[in-house]
């Protein structure tokens, strides 16, 4: 299906009152923690992940921290990311300082709180809960920014899977969806582009010395 390139639905704007589309009937499944690291369900039909670029280039890195997370994902745009930007990403938020770590921050938290909202409002249309397959890997945070970016995947996949609740009960158009989940995406890939430039290429408040 093609991209819608109206713009998204405002995640500020309420529901409109009196919905009369019918809610979803798909039971919802338990997913409690259970107090162990979770283990990776399969099923979710995406490429197991072998090896994740720049594994070398973070290895060089002292950190700091040496901390790691698990995260869950079941997003085909969460897989690529993983593989292909996240210990890039990661990397170059270690060695960021002045300006460059400014505008790393910045563009986290913007990104963050559009998550946010964008997923406040898809669950303001209170459809049926679902569970979707999904895989596990675990990932190096090197610095507490780099933990920001994990989270910012996280409500990626939970805006994800929210939109697709929303779809099946019959309250969010498929093009609608298809359209938040292609603004999401462009917000966290902003932060790789953010990451590319040397520290010198940032004034002290976090822009561009070349724009």
């Amino acid at each position: 299906m093609a991209a819608v390139l109206e713009l998204p639905p405002d995640p500020d704007r309420d529901a409109p009152p009196g919905d009369p589309r019918p809610a979803l009937t798909i039971a919802a499944t338990d997913t409690s923690a259970t107090g162990t690291p979770p283990q990776s369900a399969g099923g979710s039909g995406l490429k197991p992940i072998a090896r994740l670029t720049s594994d070398s280039r973070i290895e060089r890195i002292i950190p700091d921290s040496d901390a790691v997370t698990v995260l869950r994902y079941s997003s085909q745009f969460a897989r690529d990311f993983i593989r292909s930007d996240y210990n890039f990403c990661a990397s170059k938020i270690a060695v960021a300082r002045g300006g460059k770590m400014r505008a790393i921050e910045t563009g986290l938290r913007d990104a963050s709180e559009w998550l946010r909202k964008a997923t406040a409002w898809v669950e303001k249309h209170n459809a049926r809960s679902i569970a979707l397959p999904h895989e596990v890997i675990e990932l190096k945070v090197t610095r507490p920014l780099a933990g920001l970016l994990v989270r910012c995947l996280t409500q990626y996949d939970r805006l994800f899977v929210g939109t697709l609740e929303a779809v099946l009960a019959e309250k969010l158009k498929g093009e609608e969806r298809e359209t938040i989940l292609l603004n999401a995406a462009k917000r966290i890939r902003q932060i790789g582009q953010i990451c590319i430039p040397d520290n010198d290429a940032y004034d002290f408040d976090g822009t561009r010395r070349d724009q």
